[in-house]
């Protein structure tokens, strides 16, 4: 029979083992329209604290909206990984891991949950509505905690016929757009959508539109909260493998749990025990 200090240690441990599958967001299915001014203030708002991020397809700009420990980046090409390689050089906020590789080879090569948040810049529209789907599906086993896009809203022309980029670079053929997301039809009630109407006034040759185009963030969150029923069930779970439950803990532990205080829950049973 376990002592009881070990039992609430396994229970615990449970519960984080299990954490990760639980999508939690109170915003989650909402859409809120901003300023252009306020967009990149607004998301960051949603942006949650992450120590490990995956940077896909960063080209020679890589993220800054959330500051990890480690940044992996994914770049397919070559000339943007030796351009990047020495932009992060003796930079000293993060640790950076730069990688030749596409959004594809970074789901199949990162173990599951070994990253807390994906960062995906201006990625999605260079790929078909298809293969964009796919990889976002594949993406989900690989993230802790969440999964941001920033992409323009609907379909925006974009090549560069002779090859070279909008810095000078020859990235001209990795940034032709194949595809154009929309808030409502591409991302359902699981995604917080935040986003500005008119938000690029120029093209990728600099030129001013006669109507601006909008972009938008799109958040998936995966919080460490789990649901009420799905901790007492661990709970139970646990506690019946010492065969030490009783009624009165269970009535105790249902009190806790119908108040929502899942951390107020596991410190009272750390209390308890002294540990």
């Amino acid at each position: 029979m376990f002592p009881r200090k070990w039992l609430n240690l396994l229970f615990i441990v449970s519960l984080q083992k299990q954490s990760n599958s639980i999508l939690i967001s109170k915003n989650r299915g909402k859409i809120t329209w901003v300023k252009r001014e306020e967009l990149f203030k607004e998301a960051r708002k949603r942006f949650v604290d992450a120590e490990i991020v995956l940077d896909v397809g960063c080209g020679i700009r890589p993220q800054n909206f959330v500051k990890p420990k480690v940044q992996i980046c994914f770049e397919p090409f070559r000339q943007y990984v030796d351009f990047l390689q020495e932009k992060v050089n003796g930079k000293s906020d993060r640790i950076y891991v730069i990688f030749q590789g596409n959004w594809d080879d970074a789901v199949k090569k990162l173990a599951p949950k070994s990253v807390d948040t994906v960062m995906l810049i201006d990625v999605v529209e260079h790929l078909k509505k298809a293969d964009g789907r796919r990889l976002l599906k594949a993406t989900e086993k690989i993230t802790r905690r969440q999964i941001i896009i920033f992409t323009p809203l609907g379909f925006v022309p974009q090549e560069h016929p002779d090859g070279k980029d909008a810095w000078g670079l020859g990235g001209g053929a990795w940034q032709k757009h194949l595809s154009g997301w929309d808030p409502k039809k591409d991302f359902d009630r699981d995604w917080e959508i935040v986003g500005c109407k008119q938000f690029h006034f120029k093209n990728n040759r600099g030129e001013t539109l006669d109507k601006p185009w909008g972009a938008f963030f799109a958040i998936k969150t995966f919080d460490s909260s789990l649901s009420r029923d799905k901790i007492f069930s661990l709970f139970t779970y646990t506690s019946d493998l010492s065969g030490r439950l009783t009624k009165k803990l269970k009535y105790f532990a249902r009190i806790i749990l119908d108040k929502g205080h899942l951390f107020y829950f596991v410190g009272k049973v750390l209390k308890k025990n002294k540990l």
